[in-house]
């Protein structure tokens, strides 16, 4: 295979807590507990990632304590990590206390590596407790619709939280999905001839939806699993699923997913 012209690493859903006992159970140990074997992980992977994209959800809920111990715990990565709200998060501590930067609203983001340009969506805005779903601005979508109408000939991925597109199971596609999905997907198919695909989280599990030539490829929380089925009405918990990210290479116009697990 050619050289790979961008090799990087996808995390999401840590739900980082500094209460040790929440979330704790004898099957997952504390979302701390496992966010430190990503970390291990990560950085024992057999190359140098160009860098880390998390999508969100970083902590369990908005929580100062919280976002102090996720930056303790993602110190350690060897390669530039990027981060992106969830529903879980606040994006205005997320970036005073993680990222270390002034906090600008929503955390909408542009930044090329070797040559690729990434685009990341703040799907928590407004943010509202206890609300899982969201329905990004007309101004985010006019953004994207901007973007992919350019003359830009550069390779593109987009990243945010939420699923965009419905993932065939009701109590999801009800409560939990990005509501303004449609004009979201529809913004972006002027660049479908350059758009490598749409990273998120939030779902909890490796999902892969193909519509009009994009790609939208979910990544596995290092903490606990969904499970997802078509009559589905209700949470149901994965317990046989391992913790896991994806390592995404971009070789020229191509890209290939790898979906990487690790035991607690």
């Amino acid at each position: 295979m050619p050289e790979a012209t961008l090799r990087f690493v996808h995390i999401t859903d840590t739900h980082i807590s500094a209460d040790p006992n929440y979330g704790r159970d004898e099957q997952h140990g504390s979302p701390a507990v496992a966010a430190r074997a990503l970390v291990t992980t990560v950085n024992a992977l057999p190359f140098q990632p160009d860098f880390i994209l998390h999508t969100g959800d970083v902590a369990f809920d908005p929580d100062e304590a919280s976002y102090q111990l996720a930056a303790e715990i993602f110190r350690p990565l060897k390669a530039p990590l990027y981060y992106l709200p969830g529903n879980h998060d606040s994006g205005e501590m997320l970036q005073r206390i993680v990222i270390e930067r002034e906090p600008v609203l929503p955390c909408d983001d542009e930044f090329e590596v070797n040559g690729v340009q990434i685009i990341t969506v703040d799907s928590n805005q407004p943010f509202e407790m206890d609300q899982p779903n969201s329905r990004i601005a007309d101004a985010q979508i006019e953004r994207l619709n901007r973007i992919a109408a350019s003359n830009d000939s550069r390779p593109l991925l987009v990243a945010t939280h939420h699923n965009v597109l419905p993932i065939g199971a009701p109590w999801w596609d009800r409560y939990m999905r990005m509501q303004n999905g449609e004009a979201f997907h529809m913004a972006l198919l002027p660049a479908r001839e350059r758009l490598l695909g749409v990273l998120h989280g939030h779902v909890h599990m490796n999902v892969q939806i193909m519509r009009d030539g994009i790609a939208y490829i979910a990544g596995q929380s290092p903490w606990f699993s969904l499970h997802c089925a078509p009559d589905q009405q209700e949470t149901k918990f994965d317990i046989q699923a391992l913790p896991g990210f994806n390592v995404i290479s971009i070789v020229g116009r191509q890209m290939f997913v790898r979906q990487h697990t690790f035991t607690l």
